[in-house]
């Protein structure tokens, strides 16, 4: 009898199929430490929202052109929406930025705009028909969120004219329509956001002296909160092997080097899918956009015993053994497919925990029903 029920209900809008999986398919970075910070997943899932947030100059904006440009190379398809309302697209994503980070110019449709209309309803309206025709738009970005006007600021004929809780409600609004339209098209979003001043004095006895400049239905809306920022110590500015990002054939009047890259942080705050927490970071150089990928592959094989250590001095990686750090990370600089090794060894090592979690969650469920029924 249930399963005559079951398969009217089933039959109505908006029905989710048990068999769908919205982990199987995800957005990825180039960087393997900061794939990592999303925990099982290893990258945004399509149809799911991350908040990028952090200090200016920081490395947002970069860190989602990563994104942009290996999903331009994981799906030949694959079309990236951005919504510009700081109006500096020309300048952060030249032809150069763009080879650097491999993003397709034709599949890379960018708008500098700042009206709630000009982005949330051409979201739900032009880019949702164009979707449903087979347009395979896979990613939208507005950078910033904070950039969009408020309905009341954008009619306003004065700046004196007061719009308090404006920008927040139209945002929360927006985010709104354009939800089903993400779920149900398989359209991830990333939104950047500037933070601000913690000015909770409990936060602040905490360490947060800073949280991202969003409001609720911000927070809401999104699943992944990464907070960005620029490695400033001296760690930040040399690789594994201790050698300076610079070129010392070019000096300042100062004479000072030019620095040619830096390394950037990422840490998950929050995830409604998976432990928070986690931290990453990546090598960026000016030029050629994120490298030294085999680092972060060599600390986190290292610390998932994935690259064995039978000696303090000797490593083994798939049987390979090296003598010395230096040896180990040379030879996965060299070899993609030691560094394959060591990602594939890493996702198993989620997925298991994954498991054994979902099954210590599964026998906790069962014990609880056998308890109510004894009650009843």
């Amino acid at each position: 009898m249930a399963n005559k029920w079951t398969t009217r209900l089933k039959k109505m809008d908006g029905y989710v199929s048990s068999s769908t999986d919205p982990f199987k398919k995800v957005i990825r970075s180039p960087s393997p430490s900061v794939n990592f910070i999303f925990g099982n997943t290893h990258g945004l899932p399509l149809g799911y929202s991350m908040l990028v947030w952090g200090p200016p100059g920081g490395g947002k904006s970069l860190l989602t052109n990563a994104f942009i440009g290996q999903l331009h190379r994981d799906d030949p398809e694959a079309i990236v929406v951005k919504f510009d309302t700081e109006f500096r697209d020309n300048g952060q994503v030249t032809e150069e930025t763009a080879k650097a980070f491999g993003i397709d110019k034709e599949r890379y449709v960018p708008f500098q705009v700042n009206k709630a209309t000009q982005v949330f309803d051409r979201i739900e309206q032009e880019i949702g028909d164009m979707v449903k025709d087979g347009a395979p738009i896979r990613l939208i970005v507005i950078d910033s969120i904070n950039g969009v006007q408020g309905r009341r600021e954008s009619n306003s004929e004065s700046i004196e004219q007061m719009t308090i809780g404006d920008h927040a409600q139209t945002v929360q609004i927006g985010l709104k329509k354009i939800l089903p339209v993400q779920r149900n098209n398989n359209i991830s979003l990333i939104v950047i956001a500037q933070q601000r001043s913690e000015l909770d004095a409990w936060e602040v006895k905490k360490g947060n002296k800073t949280k991202a400049a969003v409001s609720h239905g911000t927070q809401h809306h999104c699943e992944y909160f990464v907070h960005v920022e620029k490695n400033t110590t001296k760690a930040g500015r040399t690789d594994a092997l201790d050698r300076l990002f610079e070129d010392s054939s070019k000096k300042d009047l100062t004479d000072s080097a030019d620095q040619t890259g830096h390394k950037v942080k990422v840490w998950m705050q929050k995830s409604s899918f998976g432990g928070a927490g986690r931290s990453g970071e990546f090598t960026l150089d000016y030029k050629r956009g994120i490298i030294n990928q085999h680092e972060e592959v060599f600390v986190l094989g290292a610390r998932w015993g994935i690259i064995e250590r039978p000696t303090p001095t000797s490593y083994i990686v798939n049987g390979q053994k090296f003598v010395g750090r230096a040896n180990c990370l040379n030879a996965l600089e060299k070899s993609v497919e030691l560094q394959k090794f060591v990602i594939t060894g890493l996702l198993a090592a989620e997925t298991r925990i994954d498991k054994e979690l979902k099954g210590a969650a599964a026998e906790v469920a069962e014990a609880e029903d056998l308890g109510f029924e004894e009650q009843a």
